[in-house]
């Protein structure tokens, strides 16, 4: 499966849909980070390009039902003897809690997990689930970091996922903040007098790839088809156009290790932790996780799932009939909320089936999309990979 490298030229502008026009001191807000739909729609775009390189209208409904991605990642770009060398970065796992030492290179990092609650305490449930409380194992009296990283190397980011470690780190060995915002203000000019406009003033804020040091980051998107009309180079992206450059890569996605796999097939229980985010019908609660795969049905034991995230879009291919009766094409999609990347699912597994399902369960789920409904996971909503988790509740400090 190719995997492509977006790495943006100019500052990309990902709108979060706040109104944008004409209007004296107009902004455009961009995204933290850019939803997998836009990124797909990027790839869909390419896909569906004609040989004079234009984008051919007539493929809208080919691509919108073969083309699926899965994505985006942040990725580091070094360059290592000449040769560009591909460093994975990952979402911070919600259940990492980093809190401030005196040394402020260094943090403090507690893992949260699914506590037995004392007897006879009750709690709010949500209606027709059991789930247990997340939390600490103890108290602690030290403060939460003011601003963690948001994207964990992958070598941290593996470790955790295999033996979460809690102690002290250097926050460089842990991750980096990831894009930073870039701000720019424009004014229109009349092209006859050399002079601005009355009014047209604007802002623009943009994610910034390229860091301090020289530091090059870009998105890294993998998906299941060639394109026929495009084999790389600079193109558009995101609002205003702006220009990112296109890679193709014979690097795949990161693979499960195998000491990760075996943990979860002696233990019948895992984490999965969202690597993009992810629609789920019922709220924060997945669905088509929890179905059987591979004939292994995973029971949901506690969840820790962030503030939600909104998303929409604009469907080209959507009919409408307009106010004065015209038919035309486009529309807004149905607005979706979002369970955020970084996202953990404790779950259970079966302990009467075979070490062989288990196996293909983790093939099904590994850096899969695990969304409910077929559109969200084909734009590559609900990226998972899986941790390992003992399955048992944690006893609370109680004092």
């Amino acid at each position: 499966m190719p995997t492509w490298i977006i790495e943006p030229r100019d500052p990309l502008i990902v709108r979060d849909g706040r109104p944008f026009g004409p209007d004296p001191g107009a902004r455009a807000r961009s995204l933290s980070f850019p939803f997998p739909s836009t990124i797909t729609g990027g790839v869909r775009n390419r896909a569906g390009l004609g040989a004079n390189g234009m984008f051919d209208h007539g493929q809208i409904d080919r691509v919108k039902r073969d083309v699926s991605a899965r994505g985006p990642l942040l990725v580091e770009l070094v360059d290592d003897a000449k040769q560009m060398r591909l460093s994975w970065l990952a979402p911070a796992p919600a259940d990492a809690l980093l809190l401030s030492v005196d040394d402020k290179t260094r943090a403090k990092i507690l893992q949260l997990v699914p506590i037995a609650s004392p007897q006879g305490a009750t709690y709010g449930q949500v209606a027709g689930t059991t789930l247990a409380l997340i939390g600490l194992r103890a108290h602690f009296a030290e403060k939460l970091l003011p601003a963690p990283p948001r994207f964990w190397h992958w070598d941290a980011f593996a470790n955790w996922l295999l033996t979460p470690q809690e102690g002290e780190r250097m926050l460089a060995e842990v991750g980096l903040a990831g894009p930073t915002a870039e701000i720019r203000m424009h004014v229109g000019i009349d092209p006859e007098a050399q002079t601005s406009f009355e009014g047209l003033l604007f802002q623009t804020a943009g994610l910034e790839f390229t860091g301090p040091k020289r530091r090059r980051l870009a998105l890294a998107v993998a998906t299941d088809t060639t394109f026929q009309h495009f084999a790389g180079g600079l193109a558009p992206l995101g609002g205003e156009r702006r220009l990112v450059a296109w890679r193709q890569i014979d690097t795949g996605l990161p693979a499960c290790p195998a000491e990760l796999r075996k943990r979860i097939v002696e233990r019948r229980a895992c984490r999965v932790v969202l690597l993009t985010p992810g629609y789920f019908t019922a709220g924060f609660r997945p669905t088509w996780l929890l179905e059987p795969h591979a004939g292994v049905a995973a029971t949901l034991q506690a969840a820790l799932v962030g503030r939600p995230q909104v998303v929409s879009g604009w469907d080209l291919a959507a009919e409408r009939i307009t106010a004065s009766g015209r038919r035309e094409f486009g529309a807004p999609k149905p607005i979706r909320r979002l369970a955020p990347s970084g996202s953990v699912f404790f779950l259970s597994l079966p302990k009467d089936v075979d070490t062989e399902a288990i196996d293909k369960w983790i093939d099904c789920l590994w850096m899969q999309n695990v969304s409910d409904d077929d559109a969200s996971r084909s734009e590559g909503f609900g990226l998972a990979a899986l941790g390992v988790w003992s399955g048992e509740l944690e006893p609370m400090e109680v004092n």
